[in-house]
Parts: structure tokens; sequence; C-alpha cells
């Protein structure tokens, strides 16, 4: 894991009861400006099945 970004956490929360469209949008983000987690894998195989994720992101699983 890497270091977390505190003030981009304190603006973006995450609803409990987000959206799939939701929680993909908030991980993507997440991912562009934190390095505390990767992107989980639920996230990752929704982003393949719609065509948005590059071939080479399939290592981050």
């Amino acid at each position: 894991m890497g270091k977390i970004n505190k003030q981009w956490h304190e603006a973006h929360k995450l609803a409990r009861n987000a959206t799939l469209d939701e929680r993909i949008d908030w991980h993507v983000k997440h991912a562009a400006n934190c390095a505390c987690r990767p992107i989980p894998r639920s996230i990752l195989d929704e982003l393949e099945r719609r065509g948005l994720l590059e071939p080479s992101a399939l290592s981050l699983r």
C-alpha cells in the first residue's frame, strides 16, 4: 500500500449505498489521486466488462 491522500479522502466520501456507476467513478478518481490501495477486483472486472480497461491494467489484479 502507498501513502494516503488524506485531503482527497476527506473531500470525496463514497456513499454507503453508492450505485455501481458511482463506485466505479469514485475508484477511478481515487486511483488517480491517492496511492493508499489498489482498485478492487470487482471494479476492475466491471471496467473490463464495459470495455473501459486497458489490457496493460490487467496486471493490477
